[in-house]
């Protein structure tokens, strides 16, 4: 067998990353393939046809694709692909790959990351809720990030538009530790509004994905993505969902895999809330603040971290803003009194659903605030 030069030094974690990519051969089927050969990976590709069909649970689809792996991956190109994009690739094998993701009965082969992070000793906490989020939503989400994060908590989310943006802001307001999980592979940016905010997860967090390189993201990709995120920490915090979607999807396989679940209530009859409502009654703690965070996760703010709920952080400036958008909407309301969400759009030649999220954040990060006509204002700092 033949590797790059790059992974001359590292064979059996290139099989690692061959398996992870065959896309017969799941979490499962490894199981019992590395069971059956005590952890000896190597033996997985040397066994025969009838060997390996002889084992139970493995499908004759899997094997196939062991066998005549290279009709089905490309090690040298993805090995570029990683070099290129500055990624790694960890098996469960590495010190680096999450400690409590490795405790579920589907854990990842392997994860591919781009960042700066040392998953294996964070304590993670993630966030999730509607990509429709209110402001309310968005509000809570980026103020419980900030403060978590604060307290040396990893903010893990799945980097999609709404609640996830802000809980990923909220922890890089706090110069704290974020970690966005992909449904992609890591050099796949998607949606493409969140270029400026997976570049700055990217340099000071983690992109996180089980996917090859390139991989596109599809409507599978998603729930599989969310099992991570409900995997790797010990507590799911959803803030706004409907009664059905990702993040109800993410917080029953929290369930599932003994996990904390948390859930903070919004108004009656609106459908951001049932989610969340129906979280509770099923026996997830109501969360409407710190405290009760701090509550659930067993912590208090005398004790963890000497945290002093007087500090606050700093909003961050203008020119810390990378988003080349959210820098027009700035630079346009410092030449105007007040400008409503129209006139923003029709200047920006922008639909309003594009601007909405964005203009929200602003206000989060106190750049910008809403008038009682329903304008807004640049606010100086």
């Amino acid at each position: 067998m033949r590797f790059t030069s790059a992974m001359e030094n590292e064979p059996e974690k290139a099989l690692w990353m061959i398996l992870n990519g065959l896309s017969e051969v799941g979490p499962g089927t490894f199981r019992r393939l590395k069971e059956h050969f005590n952890g000896k990976i190597n033996d997985i590709f040397l066994a025969s046809y009838e060997e390996l069909s002889a084992i139970g649970g493995v499908s004759r689809k899997a094997v196939k694709h062991i066998i005549h792996w290279r009709d089905h991956f490309n090690i040298e190109e993805e090995q570029r692909q990683l070099t290129a994009a500055n990624a790694k690739f960890f098996t469960q094998k590495d010190k680096n790959y999450p400690s409590l993701l490795r405790e579920i009965y589907d854990a990842p082969i392997g994860l591919y990351m781009r960042g700066v992070l040392d998953l294996s000793r964070n304590h993670c906490i993630a966030i999730v809720g509607t990509r429709h989020a209110t402001r309310y939503g968005l509000k809570i989400a980026w103020e419980f990030a900030r403060e978590l994060a604060s307290l040396n908590f990893t903010i893990v989310s799945g980097l999609a538009i709404g609640i996830d943006n802000a809980a990923h802001e909220g922890a890089l307001a706090a110069e704290g530790r974020t970690v966005a999980v992909v449904g992609s592979g890591v050099d796949v940016i998607y949606p493409r509004e969140n270029k400026a905010l997976y570049a700055k997860i990217a340099e000071h967090g983690s992109i996180l994905s089980e996917f090859p390189m390139g991989k596109q993201v599809a409507k599978i990709t998603f729930p599989i993505r969310n099992r991570i995120m409900a995997g790797m920490c010990s507590h799911t915090i959803v803030i706004e969902s409907g009664s059905h979607g990702g993040s109800m999807i993410t917080a029953n396989i929290a369930k599932e895999y003994g996990r904390g679940i948390m859930a903070v209530p919004g108004y009656i009859g609106q459908p951001e809330s049932q989610g969340c409502h129906e979280l509770i009654r099923r026996g997830a703690t109501l969360v409407s603040c710190m405290d009760h965070i701090l509550e659930a996760l067993d912590y208090s703010r005398q004790q963890f971290f000497n945290w002093n709920e007087h500090e606050k952080i700093s909003p961050p400036q203008e020119n810390a803003l990378t988003d080349p958008i959210e820098r027009c909407i700035i630079s346009f309301l410092k030449e105007r009194d007040a400008a409503s969400l129209d006139e923003i759009s029709e200047v920006l030649a922008m639909p309003i659903h594009d601007l909405l999220s964005r203009i929200q954040l602003l206000e989060l990060r106190q750049l910008l605030r809403c008038d009682r006509d329903g304008n807004y204002i640049y606010c100086c700092h």
